[in-house]
């Protein structure tokens, strides 16, 4: 049967997704919407491929099946369908979209307060733990959906406390409890944005938040800003939904694809902020920086590279592939990346090798500079073999 999602980007209707009886999704924009498209993948002059808006919607959701067969249960979604799901979660995604089956905008009425003691994010924490697909309670009146692999939820800081999110609620701030078994993780992934915010490469304020006898990564969200008391939304979206992939093609794109669609879509400079993101993923050791782990924030005059996120130092933990998600110049491994790989990137992407060179060259000087000075405290283990791995890989950059 047709279905309709009705769209609004920060607070302005912006046009419908609608599911027709082949399955197929399509958006329209309404007469209203901004110049800037929701996404690069759906121009505003149309153009857009068969399966574009429907892997803008996917990438919106968990990318298991078990976490969304649970979404559905706990929303009372009729079926774990990607339009069925976003009926009922769609009010708080990543980015500056709330969807809605209805026509009248579910942001636009009183506050859904919902306070989050400590005793109830402890629990979620836990359960996440526990089992990584309990993303989502039913004791909890929460309404959002996060995408990826790795449980976590959104809570919304409103003078300080903790809220649920919903629609009327913007969720601020992502929850992230570390995998059994992944020792200091947590630790190493806020001390990974420390380092990018050092280094001047841009990331939001990220810690190991503690509640209870429970600690999990915390994380500032990017696509909200403060306004008085309750968050306003931006709109974001990861480069799989920006080149029309779904997120089981996220392994599937390549640097040099992402710099030629900044560079034909946006402009050369994004281009090389995106080389410096690379670069940083590469040193730190991050080697599943796949094509959701990079944001554009699509504004209403303008298109930029988002801050850094999901910077997750897999290297020090030798049971992840340690493939590069996107390869650099063909080398398959952070350690072996010279600055001549990143010469052949920049002739195959059409960007200046000096520039890009020097550039990465710069970043390599930089972070390793930022890690000697890092302060052990008391994630010794991981904090010192961080540094260690920060040092192999960018050892081909330092001269003499």
């Amino acid at each position: 049967m047709t279905r309709v999602l009705h769209a609004w980007l920060e607070g302005h209707f912006v046009g419908t997704f609608t599911r027709g009886e082949s399955g197929l999704i399509r958006f329209d924009y309404s007469d209203g919407a901004p110049a800037t498209p929701i996404s690069l993948s759906l121009p505003r002059g149309g153009g857009a491929t068969r399966s574009a808006a429907s892997n803008f919607l996917d990438n919106l959701l968990p990318d298991n099946v078990s976490a969304r067969r649970r979404m559905a249960a706990v929303y009372g979604a009729g079926s774990v369908d990607t339009v069925d799901l976003l009926a009922e979660a769609g009010g708080d995604v990543a980015g500056g979209l709330v969807l809605s089956a209805r026509e009248e905008p579910p942001m636009a009425g009183p506050l859904i307060l919902d306070p989050a003691s400590e005793a109830d994010v402890a629990g979620r924490i836990d359960a996440v733990k526990r089992s990584p697909d309990q993303w989502i309670d039913a004791s909890t009146p929460a309404r959002f959906s996060l995408a990826g692999t790795q449980g976590k939820f959104a809570l919304a800081d409103i003078g300080g406390e903790w809220y649920w999110s919903n629609a009327t609620v913007p969720s601020t701030h992502i929850v992230k409890p570390a995998r059994t078994g992944l020792v200091g993780l947590e630790d190493v992934e806020a001390m990974a944005m420390t380092l990018a915010a050092e280094v001047g490469v841009g990331a939001p304020s990220a810690r190991v938040v503690h509640m209870l006898d429970q600690t999990a990564y915390l994380v500032e969200r990017f696509d909200r800003v403060r306004s008085g008391q309750i968050a306003v939304r931006l709109h974001a979206e990861d480069i799989a939904q920006a080149m029309g992939r779904g997120p089981d093609e996220k392994y599937g794109v390549s640097a040099v694809q992402v710099i030629r669609l900044l560079r034909e879509q946006v402009d050369d400079e994004v281009a090389y902020d995106f080389i410096r993101q690379l670069a940083l993923n590469t040193f730190l050791g991050n080697a599943d920086a796949h094509a959701k782990n990079y944001s554009l924030l699509l504004r209403h005059n303008s298109i930029a590279l988002s801050p850094m996120y999901d910077v997750v130092p897999v290297g020090l933990y030798p049971d992840f592939d340690q493939k590069l998600a996107m390869r650099i110049g063909g080398a398959r491994y952070a350690a072996e990346v010279t600055p001549a790989h990143w010469r052949k990137l920049a002739r195959t992407s059409g960007l200046m090798e000096d520039r890009v060179a020097e550039t990465v060259t710069a970043l390599a000087s930089s972070l390793r500079e930022a890690v000697s000075t890092l302060s052990v405290g008391s994630a010794v283990d991981g904090i010192a073999r961080s540094r260690d791995l920060v040092y192999e890989n960018t050892k081909s950059f330092v001269s003499g």
